[in-house]
């Protein structure tokens, strides 16, 4: 068996088996000839070298011919046979497994060019958004990926989302609010765990918050007195339509959570103040 790294070039020697002949030198072996199975292409990218040695031996040896792939033929099964000098020529044959080592030449690919996910703002601490993948063409620990956030995603992002370095889990780990932020977009890498580690391209991430109704209305009363909050005066001979208040109403929901509606209400059964609409969410007390 020959183990051979798919990073040596085009010209790299390896020994193999020489064949011994006990005829005279005449019909000892003359010629080798190197033939790939059925299961490999017929073109090898190997070829034979035969040296003459100084003691009438024979060095025999696998030349790599041209670069190599582990990630296309991760091994070859070659058949080397020796012929001798005689009519007709007597051979003998021996099977030769080359192994084609890995080295760390492919870097991670994610299976997608982005990723985007949408979450509601109430979602648990702790939970999972997604789930990004990357696969690396390598073999052994040079094909084992871990996952990590730039360090400008981490600086502005960090503090409400990280990826599982292991699983590639985007998990949720602070409060969200759609009030202060309602998209997040941060940068994601992998990496492989080979001696000379390479990183993949960074895949963009982008998780959009949705608005869930976890804000009160609030209600702002202006008067023209001051005699407390929410405290009106008014003359007991004061004219219809006279001016008592304005009021504004505002909630930091928004869409439909966020559309508010404003009645007057008479805790005594007599009302003699009417809440006039002016203006969107603006309101006046007569």
């Amino acid at each position: 068996m020959v183990h051979v790294s798919e990073s040596v070039p085009p010209g790299a020697e390896y020994s193999l088996p020489a064949a011994v002949d006990a005829d005279s030198r005449h019909f000892a072996v003359q010629r080798y000839l190197l033939a790939g199975s059925r299961h490999v292409p017929q073109s090898l990218p190997f070829q034979l070298l035969r040296r003459p040695k100084s003691d009438g031996s024979v060095d025999v040896r696998l030349a790599v011919e041209r670069p190599l792939d582990r990630e296309t033929a991760s091994s070859y099964r070659l058949t080397l046979t020796a012929f001798d000098g005689g009519t007709p020529p007597r051979s003998a044959s021996v099977e030769v497994a080359v192994v084609v080592l890995d080295s760390n030449d492919n870097r991670p690919t994610f299976d997608r060019s982005s990723y985007e996910a949408t979450v509601y703002e109430d979602l648990p601490i702790g939970s999972t958004v997604l789930r990004l993948r990357a696969a690396d063409a390598d073999d052994g620990a040079n094909a084992v990926v871990r996952y990590y956030m730039s360090g400008a995603s981490l600086a502005s992002c960090g503090h409400v989302f990280d990826v599982d370095r292991v699983s590639g889990d985007v998990v949720v780990v602070g409060d969200l609010n759609f009030e202060q932020m309602f998209v997040y977009h941060f940068e994601v890498y992998a990496v492989d765990s080979g001696p000379e580690a390479v990183t993949s391209s960074g895949v963009a991430v982008v998780i959009r918050v949705n608005d869930v109704n976890d804000n009160a209305p609030i209600i702002v009363v202006n008067t023209l007195t001051t005699s407390g909050t929410h405290v009106v005066d008014v003359v007991e001979n004061a004219a219809p339509e006279t001016f008592v208040g304005h009021v504004t109403v505002h909630d930091d929901d928004s869409g439909r959570n966020g559309r508010t509606s404003c009645s007057l209400v008479s805790h005594s059964g007599d009302n003699p103040l009417r809440l006039e609409h002016v203006f969107d969410s603006e309101f006046q007390v007569c």
